[in-house]
């Protein structure tokens, strides 16, 4: 899908024009906009250290390195496999199960869409997107209904479970239970294993006060990466192209929420080719401005690559800090049992040898 998309991009586009948006564009801008990349990233280390509280509380310092880490892998590696080395390395640090840090994960996913969500629909009271559902439509194929339906109720459903598990764990596990017993006695006691240790690293996702907590965290960690945004729309003159800078920052915002919800789904390493197409006709559909399709793919291309070759770079040094490589702990995350969370499983009632 990847490879489709970035070339649907490539062949929608005047490549000479730009390449001349690409040359022309002033780059000072990138210093401002990576340092505000950097704080939405100090913003999601302090939302995970909220979510691992309860397993174990770690300092912030100890926790960037490893947020700026699962980032870099996630760049570097297809299907978002880089969810798996975050949750092993923060296990190997912090001594905490890898199964329920990769719950915690899955949590932070689902938030990052909801805000997101909220951005959109929010913004949509002032600016009209019809046009931009209509786009949409024509350059997907797909009739906007689903594709509406296809970036909220999968957001939207996976939460509601999520919290279902976590205020509820005593009828979800029996229900599990009962589905385990089906299954020979040790697959069932590695899978039930597995799906408590997943439930209690849901906990943080109890309360009304601590999910309204967590909201409110995860909104300035997407202000500050749409601060990213905004500079590098400068780098390419699209203040002078808007009547206004609310006008651009609220184009961003929007630019921002959908480009991420819209390459949200795993695919190549970093989303390539997916968030540029939906970044580029995003900003051109949008009705604030008139931007011109090659200067809009020049901007997303280049937002992508500072997005990307940010973490790469920094998460690179952390792990030459650390004297650890990336395929060292890709290979030590895949082959890592259930085991090694050091929890012992819980016999399932009514498995095999209790028939």
């Amino acid at each position: 899908m990847s490879g489709a998309t970035l070339a649907l991009f490539l062949f929608t586009v005047d490549l000479r024009e730009m390449a001349e948006a690409l040359a022309e564009a002033n780059y000072i801008y990138l210093i401002p906009a990576i340092a505000l990349y950097l704080v939405s990233i100090l913003f999601r280390t302090i939302r995970w250290q909220t979510l691992l509280a309860h397993m174990r509380v770690t300092s912030i310092r100890r926790l960037y390195p490893v947020v700026v880490i699962g980032y870099m892998a996630n760049n570097l590696l297809p299907m978002r496999l880089g969810e798996l080395v975050r949750s092993y390395y923060v296990g190997e640090r912090e001594g905490i199960s890898k199964t329920a840090a990769l719950a915690t994960i899955i949590v932070e996913r689902v938030l990052d869409a909801l805000i997101l969500l909220v951005f959109i629909v929010a913004l949509a009271i002032f600016v009209p997107l019809g046009g931009l559902v209509e786009g949409f439509q024509e350059r997907f194929g797909i009739a906007w209904p689903w594709l509406v339906a296809a970036v909220t109720v999968p957001f939207i459903g996976l939460f509601v479970v999520l919290v279902a598990l976590a205020r509820y764990p005593e009828p979800a596990g029996l229900f599990i239970r009962r589905i385990l017993r089906f299954l020979p006695t040790k697959l069932a006691d590695l899978i039930w294993t597995l799906v408590d240790l997943f439930i209690h690293g849901l906990a943080s996702l109890k309360s009304i006060k601590s999910l309204v907590g967590l909201m409110l965290v995860s909104a300035p960690i997407w202000l500050f990466e749409a601060g990213l945004f905004f500079m590098i729309g400068f780098a390419f003159g699209l203040h002078e192209t808007f009547d206004s800078l609310l006008a651009l920052a609220v184009t961003v915002v929007l630019v921002t929420a959908i480009s991420n919800i819209g390459s949200s789904v795993p695919a190549a390493p970093g989303g390539v080719g997916l968030f540029e197409l939906v970044a580029r006709e995003t900003l051109v559909l949008l009705p604030l401005a008139t931007v011109d399709r090659a200067v809009a793919g020049a901007y997303a291309a280049v937002v992508h690559a500072v997005l990307l070759l940010s973490m790469i770079i920094l998460g690179q040094a952390f792990l030459w800090k650390e004297n650890v490589s990336l395929r060292t702990l890709w290979r030590s995350g895949t082959r890592d049992e259930p085991p090694a969370d050091t929890m012992a499983p819980e016999s399932v009632p009514g498995s095999e040898t209790q028939k």
